[in-house]
């Protein structure tokens, strides 16, 4: 009597029946997702800088965004700091939180990177620079966010929304900056 092991016969069958390089079910949502975006602001670098660097007041702007706390702080210099955060997210009754380490450095760069049990990789950086044609009254937000989840739920659900939401976030922002320094100067 012949006995086959399962395991091989499996793997087997896969490699034959399944084209090289085909995607799975699977790792079709369970994929990276990276966002690159640009946009003027009619706000000066400072006041910018100012809202993205204040991650404690993240909970009371951010859509979804249900917790945001300073944990640690370590001035590296007069210009940068490097801080450790929990940030809490909820949607349609998902609840969850992450540590986040953020670096800040004046006047124009946050950079915040998150590997922990949620997310496999979430990186984001905001580059503020004044605007070339008016540095005194706008300035020019570079935005890039990268993650990978670890849950391909998590990961399908994110998907649906993803490029909604980032917009979401940085109108946030904007929303933020009128709230703290008044209308944004005219369009340029």
């Amino acid at each position: 009597m012949v006995q086959f092991n399962l395991t091989n016969v499996t793997s087997a069958l896969k490699s034959v029946l399944k084209p090289p390089h085909c995607r799975t079910f699977f790792n079709v949502l369970s994929s990276k997702k990276t966002y690159d975006g640009h946009k003027v602001i009619g706000y000066t670098q400072k006041q910018l800088y100012d809202v993205v660097s204040n991650i404690d007041e993240y909970k009371n702007f951010i859509p979804y965004c249900t917790n945001s706390e300073v944990l640690k702080i370590q001035e590296i210099s007069n210009r940068e700091k490097k801080l450790t955060a929990v940030l809490g997210v909820g949607f349609n009754g998902i609840s969850e939180t992450y540590i986040s380490d953020v670096t800040c450095e004046k006047p124009g760069l946050v950079r915040a990177d998150v590997s922990d049990d949620l997310f496999k990789n979430l990186s984001a950086e905001w580059k503020i620079t004044p605007h070339s044609d008016s540095s005194s009254s706008h300035c020019d937000l570079n935005f890039h966010l990268e993650y990978e989840f670890y849950s391909v739920v998590y990961s399908q659900l994110a998907s649906v929304f993803f490029d909604d939401m980032n917009m979401m976030i940085i109108d946030a922002f904007e929303r933020r900056c009128n709230t703290l320094y008044g209308p944004p100067a005219s369009t340029i």
